[in-house]
């Protein structure tokens, strides 16, 4: 089997990120991570950010586009952008919540996702859906986050953010093996059930010290999930933005990634 490479998601750096582009790249290239998940518009157009990461060995792991960004009169552009920058995961991070108020909602939007999985195709893209907590909140019956990935096809990528659905009280165990080949991209968040409980910051740990199963988890991307990528988010202010990504990194290669 081999390794699955790590990446940062740049929005637990974003502040040093957005004060200085070049250096906060250089400085994860350093702690070794292998790549960087963007979100957000592009800084830079796609021939100087590709360059700006060659020049620091990293790869682009994914970016979080908004859907505004895939609908007609943008996604021509979007494709062009991500095909000069080498991007092969274009994800969605959210839906508004004013037209996600029924069942029809729900599937209307994996309609969606099935249509732009098909145009993104014959470019070698491929888009997806990332979690939040409340995407697992019933709705006539229903979860959002259960009909995008049981009515989409299978290049329809399921990005679970471990903290964020184990916030919800989701099994992210279970989801990773219930839908094999799909969790292609796979956000690697830390949650501590019982700071919870107690009134404290559950994202406060860094990976490796919280209560999430980290072994099996990671086992089950690697033999059942299809991961391609680890993406590591870091969002808690008990520590630095670096100093809480390191952190996470170095946890992540105590469990032998």
């Amino acid at each position: 089997m081999s390794k699955i490479p790590v990446a940062v998601q740049i929005f637990s750096v974003r502040h040093e990120y957005q004060a200085d582009l070049r250096g906060t790249l250089a400085k994860v290239a350093s702690m070794g991570y292998e790549g960087v998940d963007f979100f957000g518009n592009p800084p830079l157009p796609a021939s100087e950010l590709r360059a700006v990461l060659n020049d620091l060995g990293l790869k682009v792991a994914g970016w979080h586009v908004g859907y505004q960004k895939l609908e007609a009169g943008s996604i021509e552009e979007t494709i062009a952008y991500h095909h000069e920058l080498g991007n092969k995961f274009l994800i969605v991070p959210g839906l508004p919540k004013d037209r996600v108020t029924s069942h029809a909602d729900m599937l209307g939007w994996a309609s969606w996702l099935d249509g732009i999985a098909s145009k993104l195709a014959p470019h070698h893209m491929s888009t997806g859906y990332h979690s939040h907590g409340g995407d697992h909140v019933e709705i006539e019956g229903h979860t959002l986050w259960d009909v995008l990935f049981t009515t989409t096809g299978n290049n329809v990528v399921m990005q679970i953010d471990i903290g964020n659905s184990a916030s919800a009280g989701v099994d992210t165990l279970a989801e990773i093996r219930k839908h094999p080949g799909r969790a292609r991209s796979v956000h690697l968040k830390p949650y501590s059930p019982s700071l919870k409980a107690t009134g404290g910051d559950p994202y406060a740990p860094v990976i490796g010290e919280d209560e999430l199963p980290w072994p099996d988890l990671l086992e089950a991307c690697e033999t059942v999930g299809g991961t391609e990528w680890y993406v590591v988010e870091y969002e808690c202010p008990a520590l630095p933005a670096l100093e809480g990504v390191e952190r996470c990194l170095h946890g992540l290669r105590a469990l032998g990634r």
